[in-house]
């Protein structure tokens, strides 16, 4: 790789950062201040709870997930609203989506909430889903349960610090995925290999998907961006994954999230195998 390659992807990689960490501070500024309306809304309305799942889960960031599992095991939302939050979100990827690929961001977060929201309903209608541990509640609403490490923080400033420090993992993640795409568009034909394996992709992004982390569903939205893989695998990709909400949700409740993670992954091959039809 060239110098000039280099530096290109390094202040890609760091304009990218920016933006992605800029958007996530604005996104917990809002989420601070709506956070306990939306909460009280969703323990209100029964009927409205996989909207109310959908909405958190759709907003930008891994918090609207966070408060969807709180309330899930707190026996607050039902299952199918869970499901609604976990098809939905696209974690802290939707701010990196939204700065490589705005509209066709914007786009699938519209798709994968209205998804969401149908999932959350038709599942509510047919099954109760597996019952969680529920953890116990004083009269003040608070869970005195299992807490764990990744609750969002108390305070705006605690939260715009803790989001301040993903600047490096965001980085680190974009500039390396990045850098490694660049190397095989460089030394491989990449894009005449996926062009002939786009089922296999679909599939790859999907089970890729079940790892309850951030980082590997970069990889799809770098692809995309970069014209590597087409739209069908970057929405398997989407569908699959939950960011880090699922994390809180192994801890508190494991049989709720295989199941949940197996739902996940039949939407995002049928999903994502339809989609090979139009695209």
């Amino acid at each position: 790789m060239s110098s000039e390659a280099f530096f290109d992807i390094l202040k890609e990689s760091i304009i990218l950062t920016a933006v992605v960490v800029g958007l996530m501070m604005v996104v917990e500024v809002i989420n601070f201040y709506s956070e306990g309306k939306l909460k009280a809304f969703a323990g209100r309305t029964k009927k409205w709870q996989s909207l109310a799942a959908g909405i958190l889960g759709a907003t930008p960031g891994c918090i609207g997930g966070y408060v969807s599992v709180s309330m899930y095991t707190k026996g607050v939302f039902s299952f199918g609203a869970l499901l609604s939050m976990m098809v939905a979100t696209t974690g802290d990827e939707a701010f990196l989506m939204l700065a490589m690929i705005p509209k066709t961001a914007i786009a699938i977060m519209i798709a994968l909430l209205v998804l969401g929201v149908v999932t959350g309903l038709i599942v509510d209608k047919v099954t109760n889903g597996p019952e969680p541990s529920l953890a116990p509640i004083d009269k003040e609403g608070h869970c005195h349960g299992h807490h764990h490490k990744d609750t969002p923080h108390t305070t705006l400033k605690s939260r715009l610090l803790h989001t301040a420090g993903h600047a490096l993992k965001v980085f680190l993640w974009t500039f390396g995925i990045m850098m490694i795409v660049g190397l095989l568009q460089e030394h491989v034909d990449v894009e005449s290999w996926i062009s002939g394996n786009i089922a296999l992709m679909v599939l790859l992004a999907a089970v890729i998907g079940l790892i309850p982390q951030s980082g590997p569903h970069m990889i799809f939205i770098t692809m995309f961006a970069s014209g590597i893989v087409p739209l069908p695998v970057l929405l398997a990709s989407c569908i699959s994954q939950d960011g880090h909400a699922g994390l809180p949700l192994i801890a508190e409740a494991k049989k709720s999230f295989v199941i949940a993670k197996a739902v996940k992954l039949v939407m995002a091959l049928a999903v994502g195998y339809a989609a090979m039809l139009f695209c």
